[in-house]
Parts: structure tokens; C-alpha cells; sequence
């Protein structure tokens, strides 16, 4: 497996010391590699809040928020692994943008496009690629995602993967060691006013 799975990049800043320490502390007790990827998984899945923010925030500034988006929390993921020289990688999908529609206002819902992309984490174990996409919350999913057909919350067991409902997937574009280039495009439409305005809109849904 390549050295550039382990590591760091501009936006997944593993050598940060705030990544450092946390990978440090998830895992200090864990018996085992496959042990620390759980560790991590659980940690980013529903410690880190599902909310939307601009793709190019670093790791470490995902971690000080304790919030983001697909590509925030995968990214988090990867430099917790890497910190525990866990080979790790993004796996970039185009997914249906009817994955958005209970948790946006309707105005955001018709700026996303279609396809969008989705990002998930993946890990190399047992010479083979195990995908564990930590993107959506329990209190999310119990909120809103569990009333809907095929997702599942599970407890990931560090062999099989976790992603998304495979009806929402269209095409697979591969797994890369580094994906800086494309998190780091100017957003399409999102601005600090409708990043503002998005996550009210979930917060008030938890609400309910």
C-alpha cells in the first residue's frame, strides 16, 4: 500500500497537535488497529454533528468545531487514522441530491445539483478496502434518516462497511490517497448566510 494513504495533506492536517493529541486519547486503550478505527469511526460519526460547512475546512478546524459535512468528517476521519498509521483514503462518490431533501430549507435544495458528490472514509485492512462512511449522527438519523426506506444505523464491527443506501448511489469515481485540489474549488453557492440558514434549519428539525 502507498505511503501517501498515511499522509498529510493541506486540508488533512494530521501533523496539527490538536489531531495529534485526540487520535492519542481515542485510542490510548485500544488492543488493536481494528480497535482504534472503531474508536475513531464512533467518535467522528456522532461526536462530530452533522452540519454543513465549506469543503476546504481543515481537519483540525473540523475537530475545534465539533460539526460538519460529508467531506469534513471524512476528512477528520482519515487524519485521526493516519495519526494511528492506519492506511486510509476518500472514496468520492456521484449521489442523487434527493439525500438533502428532509434536511435543507426547499430555496438551498434547488441550488444542490444533480448528481452531487459524497465523500466517504475507507480503510486498508486484510489487503482489501473496507468503506465506513461516519457522515450521518445518531441524533440525526433518529431525528430524521431512520424514517426512510433501506438506512440503518449500525454498530460498525471493523470488517464489513457502512455507507449509504445504495438507491442514492450513481456512480462510484474511485478512491484517492488525497482530494485537496477538488475540496479546495470555491463553493458553488455557499456562502456564510446560507451555511447559517442551513444549519438553523437542522437544528430546529432536532427540535421537534
Amino acid at each position: 500500500m502507498e505511503k501517501e494513504y498515511l499522509s498529510p495533506t493541506k486540508i488533512c492536517d494530521t501533523e496539527n497537535a490538536d489531531i495529534k493529541m485526540k487520535a492519542y486519547l481515542l485510542t490510548k486503550n485500544s488492543y488493536s488497529e481494528k480497535q482504534k478505527a472503531i474508536d475513531i469511526f464512533n467518535f467522528v460519526r456522532d461526536e462530530i454533528k452533522y452540519r454543513f460547512d465549506y469543503p476546504y475546512t481543515k481537519a483540525s478546524e473540523t475537530l475545534k468545531k465539533g460539526y460538519g459535512n460529508c467531506f469534513n468528517k471524512t476528512n477528520l476521519q482519515i487524519a485521526l487514522l493516519r495519526n494511528c498509521n492506519i492506511y486510509s483514503g476518500y472514496k468520492v462518490y456521484l449521489i442523487k441530491k434527493e439525500i438533502f431533501f428532509p434536511i435543507v430549507p426547499e430555496e438551498i435544495y434547488k441550488m444542490i445539483s444533480q448528481p452531487t458528490i459524497h465523500v466517504s472514509c475507507v480503510i486498508y485492512f486484510n489487503e482489501r478496502w473496507i468503506e465506513i462512511d461516519s457522515t450521518i449522527d445518531f441524533e440525526l438519523y433518529n431525528h430524521i434518516y431512520r424514517n426512510m426506506e433501506n438506512w440503518k444505523y449500525v454498530k460498525w464491527d471493523g470488517e464489513r462497511d457502512v455507507r449509504i443506501p445504495e438507491e442514492y448511489i450513481i456512480e462510484c469515481e474511485g478512491i484517492y490517497s488525497n482530494i485537496d485540489l477538488y475540496l479546495l474549488n470555491p463553493p458553488k453557492f455557499w456562502n456564510d448566510q446560507l451555511l447559517e440558514k442551513a444549519n438553523k434549519f437542522i437544528d430546529a428539525l432536532l427540535k421537534e
